[in-house]
C-alpha cells in the first residue's frame, strides 16, 4: 500500500490529476453547473489527502526554501500544488484548450 501511495505522492502525478480534474469540471457537460472557483480548493483537499496518506519524505513539507514540519508543511505543500496547477492552466492551457474544447456555461 505504501508503494501505491508513494507513487500517488509524486508531484508530477498530483499536478496531472489536478489538471485533468479541472478540465473535466470546466469542459464536461454534466459538470456545467459546478462552480469553477471551487476547483483549486478541491484540488488542495485531494493533494492534502494524498500527502497525508503517503509515506513522508525526509522533510515533511517544504514551502519555498523554508522547511515546515508536520501537518502545516503538508497543508502548505498541497495548497501550493493547487496554485501551481491553476497557473499552469491559466498560462499554458487556457488559450489552446478554448480553441479545441467547448466551455460549458457556468450558471452558478
Amino acid at each position: 500500500m505504501d508503494a501505491i501511495l508513494g507513487f500517488l505522492n509524486n508531484p508530477v502525478f498530483i499536478t496531472a490529476l489536478q489538471f485533468v480534474f479541472g478540465l473535466v469540471v470546466k469542459y464536461h457537460p454534466s459538470w456545467g453547473k459546478f462552480p469553477n472557483w471551487t476547483i483549486p480548493f478541491l484540488n488542495s483537499i485531494v493533494a492534502l489527502l494524498i500527502m497525508l496518506g503517503a509515506p513522508q519524505p525526509v522533510q515533511a513539507g517544504v514551502f519555498g526554501h523554508i522547511a515546515v514540519p508536520g501537518f502545516l508543511g503538508v497543508a502548505l505543500s498541497a495548497g501550493w500544488s493547487a496554485i501551481q496547477t491553476s497557473l499552469i492552466y491559466e498560462v499554458f492551457g487556457k488559450g489552446p484548450l478554448h480553441n479545441v474544447l467547448k466551455v460549458q456555461p457556468n450558471t452558478v
